[in-house]
């Protein structure tokens, strides 16, 4: 019966090897596919519980980074004695912006008054107003 198949069809031999290698890859496919759905349903992964752990770590890297920034702004910084990186951590301050107020510092002296960082260019009245419960003079 087979052998009339094969005639009826004219397949070379070729073609009837790779027509049975697809067949035996699709029954040891299924064979597989049972076997993980049916036999062994345990070793299944929970993705639910990963991703509730992984809400969790997220939660708290959020609120202490939360946490971190309150203190930070919470922080009074003296403009005559802060450094360029204590300066960049104000709202607003970059580094240019950093470059500028320490270079004013050091060519005109110290700043006598908080309002005196207004004479740095970049420092609009709405910015100095965001700074000006953060920094000091001493």
């Amino acid at each position: 019966m087979i052998q009339r198949l094969i005639n009826w069809l004219a397949l070379t031999p070729t073609e009837r090897n790779v027509i049975l290698f697809l067949t035996l890859t699709l029954v040891i496919g299924a064979a597989i596919r049972f076997y993980q759905e049916r036999i062994s349903p345990d070793r299944q992964f929970d993705y639910a519980s990963v991703d509730s752990t992984f809400a969790v770590f997220q939660k708290r890297v959020t609120s202490d980074s939360l946490r971190q920034n309150e203190g930070a702004s919470n922080r009074v910084v003296n403009i005559n004695m802060a450094t360029k990186a204590e300066l960049t951590s104000l709202p607003g301050i970059g580094d240019v912006l950093a470059d500028r107020i320490i270079r004013q510092r050091e060519e005109q002296g110290e700043f006598e008054t908080i309002s005196e960082l207004q004479k740095v260019k970049g420092i609009s009245k709405k910015k100095f107003e965001k700074l000006k419960p953060l920094i000091a003079v001493q």
